[in-house]
């Protein structure tokens, strides 16, 4: 990159943030600053529940009062309402009430930019590469000309149709030669035309590609249409065009499932901006840990030199750090296994040493073998260039356990923390040992990396029911790996907030931390493990405000 565009990058990240932090410093005007002061603080005493509040000294309480926005008193019945005065009364009418649920990864935005602006083309329902072709036919035909056409599908994409390969540039390209026409099978592997090649610069033979990205090439160095790691070519769609997508996906998405903060990884600052000003507007009922994609959204060396700490911000939207990727699809995306790894060790040693000396916390996404080990080789230097107790805590996604006890220890002890995705799993595989990583102080970021790439993947009470039941019982934890439901709770709650260096706010309920809660239809201490997948989440609760339910 040269100097213009290093210093565009870096007055782009240090506006967004800056923006972030005026919110928590209180440098809004107007009508814009009484809207902030009162965001999600309300008064409310819930009363008559059976509240699991995740607290030694005070596991179980009837009734809890929120005074503008942060808990009050944890207590009975009679003790809250003493107290409520001109609070509004919530009658939980005996419903279990839970800390709000926190998801440690997730695409919001790139989620809610799928569901409105891209076609479903996911296998199944679509069978065969026509019924495909006819459904992005019948999308582009509300698409504007020089538009992208995009469509997308899910993991294994090819498997579930009758060709059992991916569609190829000629079969796309039948669909339009004039707009470029781009399907995601996942995130990682594309198909796209001949148009959609030439506009992301990949056509021409003799192109430099960034390393780690792939495009498949016939015998006369034609593209074929398939390719690995070009999401980041794509467009970003407009502040205005990411409010309308949020807004319509993302109640049903997180507030209506008991998800009262996300730490979400956007595609553009467009995504960051429509997000700050939805939180103003009060039409975002969800507090936001942000993640810079480096080095899509920004250059590492931009980033740095915002001088920002990981968690700066407010109640409502923080700063966690940067997201990178070590490797990618780890495949070819013709079904053979791929180190596609994106960066040299030197150069992920400096980054994550650099990160770690600025205090900001990093997340690795690791999907191959090699990645992996790169991933904690570059923990471990920072250790010794930065030796600092405790550790800031540094994060592998999708792919940190060896399968050995003593690799758990080593994580554990050099200060990183891997993700996982709960989701059911066949009897008998080998799924992640929940209990193990637990057992072994290794608590792990449950996340549900929500993308819209595979539907529903955003439901939290699912991902506990999958984590507490067996795989034999149609649930997603191998034999001697279940946790119980509370235990499974904490992860998704008081863990992941202390994974975000949150837990002093919110992720159980005790005076003093933010009034967020989940109303479940149910009593989980009384349901078998299996059962917990019919458990329902009837009311959402943030900072004292009923944003969903009653």
């Amino acid at each position: 990159m040269d100097r213009r565009g290093f210093i565009k990058q870096s007055l782009r990240v240090g506006a967004a943030l800056a923006a972030s932090h005026d919110i928590s410093r209180g440098q809004l005007t107007g009508a814009a600053a009484s809207a902030t002061r009162a965001r999600w603080a309300g008064d409310l005493a819930i009363v008559n529940a059976k509240i699991m509040t995740l607290e030694a000294r005070q596991p179980e309480a009837a009734a809890v009062l929120v005074r503008s926005g942060r808990i009050a008193v944890v207590g009975g019945n009679e003790d809250v309402r003493s107290q409520a005065r001109d609070a509004r009364i919530f009658d939980a009418g005996g419903r279990t009430v839970v800390p709000g649920f926190i998801d440690a990864h997730c695409h919001m935005e790139v989620t809610a930019a799928a569901l409105m602006y891209c076609a479903d083309v996911h296998t199944p329902p679509l069978k065969n590469i026509p019924e495909i072709q006819a459904a992005l036919r019948a999308w582009a035909r509300n698409v504007p000309k020089g538009q992208w056409i995009v469509g997308r599908g899910g993991f294994n994409f090819e498997n579930d149709i009758v060709e059992k390969r991916l569609p190829n540039r000629l079969e796309l390209d039948a669909v339009s030669l004039d707009q470029p026409v781009l399907v995601f099978a996942g995130r990682h592997i594309t198909m796209a035309n001949t148009q959609a090649l030439k506009e992301m610069g990949v056509w021409e033979p003799n192109v430099k590609l960034p390393r780690g990205t792939l495009v498949h090439r016939d015998a006369a160095g034609v593209p074929t249409g398939i390719c690995t790691e070009v999401f980041y070519y794509l467009p970003d769609y407009s502040i205005d065009q990411m409010k309308t997508a949020i807004q319509a996906s993302a109640p049903e998405l997180f507030t209506a499932k008991g998800t009262t903060t996300i730490y979400t990884v956007p595609f553009s600052k467009n995504d960051i901006r429509a997000d700050l000003e939805l939180q103003r507007s009060l039409d975002l009922p969800l507090r936001i840990r942000m993640f810079y994609h480096v080095p899509h959204m920004t250059s590492f060396e931009g980033l740095m030199d915002t001088g920002f700490l990981s968690g700066v911000g407010d109640d409502l939207f923080r700063f966690g750090g940067m997201k990178l990727f070590v490797d990618g699809a780890g495949s070819d995306g013709l079904g053979h296994r791929l180190a596609d790894l994106k960066w040299t060790q030197a150069e992920l040693n400096d980054m994550v040493s650099g990160a770690d000396a600025n205090g900001m916390q990093f997340l690795m996404h690791c999907v191959t073998p090699e990645g992996r080990r790169m991933a904690i080789a570059a923990v471990e230097e920072a250790r010794r260039r930065n030796p600092r107790q405790p550790y800031i805590l540094h994060r592998i996604e999708h792919n940190g356990d060896d399968g050995t006890v003593e690799g758990i220890r080593h994580l554990r002890d050099i200060g990183i923390r891997v993700s996982i995705t709960p989701e059911k799993i066949r009897p008998g595989s080998l799924g992640p040992r929940y209990r193990t990583l637990v057992k072994e102080g290794l608590d792990p970021a449950v996340i549900t990396d929500t993308t819209g790439t595979t539907p529903g993947t955003s439901d939290i009470l699912f991902k506990i029911a999958c984590i507490a039941t067996p795989s034999e019982e149609g649930g997603g934890a191998a034999a001697g790996e279940t946790l119980s439901f509370q235990e499974a709770l904490r992860l998704f709650t008081l863990s992941n907030a202390r994974i975000g260096y949150e837990d002093q706010h919110k992720g159980s309920i005790a005076v003093g931390k933010l009034g967020d809660f989940a109303v479940l239809s149910g009593d989980p201490r009384s349901m078998a493990p299996a059962k917990l997948f019919d458990l329902k989440l009837q009311a959402t609760i943030l900072g004292g405000e009923i944003v969903h339910g009653a």
